[in-house]
């Protein structure tokens, strides 16, 4: 997704017009405007703002490729629309929005067991069994951020 994509998901994500959005990054509507039509991009400064305002970085905002996963279950996070969102509407970058949701765990009884189980099933392929994919996922899945022991 392109930046002028990502800033309309964000501003629609929280129920946003682009009257609202330029008023609290002390812009205009119009540049509110051409950010989403893509004929321009904001400044650094502005681009920081958005980050601290959403709570997304800068990195999300230009589009930087990164494997990222969710901290819970492993699923790709390469779409904004699937990162997991706080009771206050913002963005949780570190979790996908099947796991965590308006602040809270979609269930918050999934144990790290569960999780693989549930996981298992989508990584089989040809060139992966299951066995290879549990074995894989026993070894990351303790490791993610919901399930660490700190």
């Amino acid at each position: 997704m392109n930046l002028s994509a990502i800033i309309r998901t964000i501003r629609d994500h929280n129920h946003l017009t682009q009257d609202a959005l330029a008023e609290k990054l002390h812009v205009t509507r119009q540049a509110v405007s051409r950010w989403e039509c893509g004929e321009s991009i904001p400044d650094i400064d502005t681009l920081k703002q958005i980050s601290a305002l959403f709570g997304i970085s800068v990195d999300e905002l230009l589009s930087v490729e990164r494997n990222r996963i969710c901290q819970c279950c492993t699923y790709p996070l390469h779409n904004i629309e699937e990162l997991g969102t706080e009771a206050d509407g913002s963005i949780n970058t570190d979790y996908c929005i099947y796991c965590y949701k308006d602040g809270a765990w979609v269930d918050p009884n999934y144990t790290v067991q569960d999780v693989i189980e549930y996981t298992v099933p989508f990584m089989t392929s040809p060139t992966m069994s299951a066995e290879q994919a549990r074995e894989y996922l026993e070894k990351l899945v303790p490791t993610l951020k919901r399930w660490r022991k700190e």
